[in-house]
């Protein structure tokens, strides 16, 4: 039976920063996004998350397009209201 591989101080420390990194330039790109938009993502986050607490309903016109429709009975922080 080996022991665990440690993993290095210094990739430690790259793995932090390109975390960081992208944590950071996901923020600035989020926060250029209009309102209903984050909105939308942030439904649809939860969906992914928690699904019991979602409903979903799926419709596709003939035409093709499509409209998910997220509903859930969770009531939304005010800060989140649009």
């Amino acid at each position: 039976m080996s022991l665990p591989d440690e993993i290095p101080p210094v990739a430690s420390f790259v793995q932090e920063e390109m975390t960081d990194g992208a944590t950071e330039t996901l923020a600035v790109c989020l926060s250029r996004l209009p309102p209903i938009v984050r909105l939308r993502l942030l439904a649809f986050m939860h969906l992914v998350e928690d699904p019991a607490a979602m409903k979903a309903a799926l419709e596709i016109t003939p035409t093709g397009s499509m409209r998910l429709t997220l509903d859930t009975a969770v009531t939304p922080c005010p800060a989140n209201c649009h």
